[in-house]
């Protein structure tokens, strides 16, 4: 697939470059030999916020956790900045009527590190128990069935893999929305709670370590690989997060492309904001924005870097991932981003007073393709065919 670039295809090497150099870090994703509990954080609550819990409230005042009488019998505490049920039974957790049904153990950790009125509440859920309300958040419930099971062994690897990862060193392994993987807590939905059945225990694994089995909703044709679009960790260094080679299925659907259009005023705004926070202080010195273009790419035909020209045709070179953040960034002082940029896959011209974004894909690109898998799928690939194309050389392993 090609990528229009306004004005011609622009060349980093053109102009000044800053780029942080990311530490390889070492991870031991050892495959588990026991069973995985998956600590998932359902609720997020800050600013003296008030949580719900059944019937009744929790809040933390001045680091310390206060309940309510009808609740406090079902709770044990640590000390009084962390409570954790006495035992795993079904609740209901939510603020307001936004509410979320699940079964396992719940605690709630107070969080100094971010305020006193601060904390969270997480699950411990064992892995195929968790995985039913993942498939119901990130797949449409009329998908195909080895569309649901291919997802299934990919989000169980990524759960394990941010398991391994942060069991000791954080509080929760994993959230239950966009950032890490949607989790919708109990469900009904038949096809999810199938799919977890047919694909038990089944994971993708690597030279003896799981692979994290990233994904997102389109690619848009051309696949990314984890170094460039998550991180330089290790764990990324391996042939099945380089992508797979060729085209996807995904490209000829119509899901697969975007339009956005943004005020240029804003949109410049906004990259200033985000400039400290990515640790690009160029970005903090762009004072307009004429075009932008892709003008590094993988191996795949997916830009990897981008240039921002502004109106003296001075160009501002950044990695595509942390562009697309910025572009996506919500800044205090600034309204809501409007028309999301989706991908990296771009490119942007200035008409008036506004940018007008035109691109393919929708995520990172990293992995699987839910669209590109429901289109094998359809095309009477099995869940197995679907994961060894969007995770090359990986070994499907019942542990």
């Amino acid at each position: 697939m090609s990528v229009v670039a306004v004005g011609g295809l622009a060349h980093c090497e053109n102009f000044v470059q800053h780029e942080d150099e990311v530490k390889k870090t070492k991870h031991p994703l050892t495959i588990p030999t026991g069973s995985v509990q998956v600590r998932v954080r359902v609720g997020r609550y800050r600013n003296g916020t008030v949580a719900h819990i059944d019937t009744g409230q929790i809040r933390a005042v001045d680091g310390v956790l206060q309940t309510t009488k009808s609740i406090k019998s079902l709770f044990d505490q640590r000390d009084s900045s962390h409570f954790f049920s006495k035992t795993s039974k079904q609740f209901t957790v939510g603020v307001s009527e936004k509410q979320k049904v699940v079964t396992g153990e719940l605690h709630i950790h107070v969080r100094p590190d971010i305020g006193k009125q601060d904390f969270d509440i997480v699950a411990h859920v064992p892995i195929e128990q968790y995985l039913p309300g993942v498939l119901a958040g990130e797949l449409y419930a009329h998908w195909h069935p080895d569309t649901f099971a291919a997802q299934a062994v990919a989000a169980r690897s990524y759960a394990i893999v941010q398991h391994l990862n942060r069991h000791k060193t954080s509080h929760f392994d994993v959230t239950d929305g966009p950032s890490s993987q949607m989790f919708l807590g109990d469900v009904t939905l038949e096809a999810a709670h199938k799919a977890t059945k047919d694909t038990e225990s089944v994971i993708l694994t690597w030279n003896n370590t799981v692979v994290p089995a990233y994904y997102s909703a389109c690619c848009g044709g051309s696949a990314a690989s984890a170094l460039d679009a998550i991180s330089g960790s290790s764990q990324h260094d391996i042939t099945p997060l380089y992508g797979r080679k060729g085209n996807d299925v995904c490209a000829s659907l119509e899901a697969s492309t975007w339009r956005a259009t943004r005020s240029s005023r804003l949109f410049r705004k906004r990259l200033n904001a985000s400039a400290k926070h990515l640790k690009l202080p160029e970005l903090e010195t762009i004072r307009s924005i004429r075009s932008i273009e892709p003008c590094e790419h993988n191996k795949h035909g997916r830009p990897t870097k981008l240039i921002i020209k502004d109106r003296r045709r001075n160009g501002y070179i950044v990695n595509a991932k942390d562009f697309v953040s910025a572009a996506n960034a919500s800044v205090s002082s600034l309204p809501m981003p409007g028309d999301p940029v989706w991908s990296s896959t771009l490119s942007c011209s200035k008409t008036g007073s506004d940018l007008t974004f035109k691109g393919r894909g929708l995520g990172h690109g990293v992995g699987l393709c839910q669209y590109g898998a429901q289109e094998l799928a359809g095309q009477n690939n099995t869940w197995k065919d679907i994961l060894q194309w969007y995770y090359p050389n990986a070994s499907i392993q019942t542990v």
